[in-house]
């Protein structure tokens, strides 16, 4: 299979999940709308105050951390390249009442997804890694994001 291949199967498969997680328990979209914090304590603690800060999201899913870190403060832009976990993610930030832009875009083209802007402060969570074929080629996306000075924050337990 080539990796053509893979990265269509893997975009329909991550299109089918932002349905399923729009509507989970794990992701508690619930909970969130009613202002439960999401973001994990060690997080929070670690990266510090990130008011008035540029924030990017990459790999953001369906938005929930990226509009976590807008709740501390944070400006936010979160990257997917399922079109469907997109949508639910700006749906979410309208109900929320969050101004937060959503972009939809491969990870590996997020520099000229996001028209060459860059960000304070770029954020990898839980579970992203595992799906990147190229960790060296993603590390060079990042550095591309990052202002001078920035900072790469990577949340992962796989």
């Amino acid at each position: 299979m080539t990796w053509e291949e893979r990265r269509a199967e893997n975009l329909l498969l991550w299109n089918e999940l932002a349905e399923r997680h729009e509507g989970s328990d794990f992701y508690d979209l619930a909970g969130m709308r009613s202002g439960a914090e999401v973001m994990r304590r060690h997080e929070l603690q670690e990266l510090g105050p990130v008011a008035g800060r540029s924030l990017c999201h990459l790999q953001c899913h369906i938005g929930t951390d990226t509009l976590a870190w807008a709740r501390h403060g944070a400006r936010v832009t979160g990257l997917d390249f399922s079109t469907a976990a997109v949508e639910v993610a700006r749906r979410l930030a309208t109900d929320l009442g969050i101004d937060a832009d959503f972009v939809v875009g491969d990870v590996y083209d997020a520099p000229a997804a996001l028209v060459g802007r860059t960000f304070d402060i770029v954020y990898t969570g839980y579970g992203a890694l595992v799906w990147l074929p190229d960790l060296d080629r993603w590390a060079g996306v990042v550095a591309r994001l990052l202002k001078p000075g920035g900072v790469l924050y990577l949340s992962e337990f796989h």
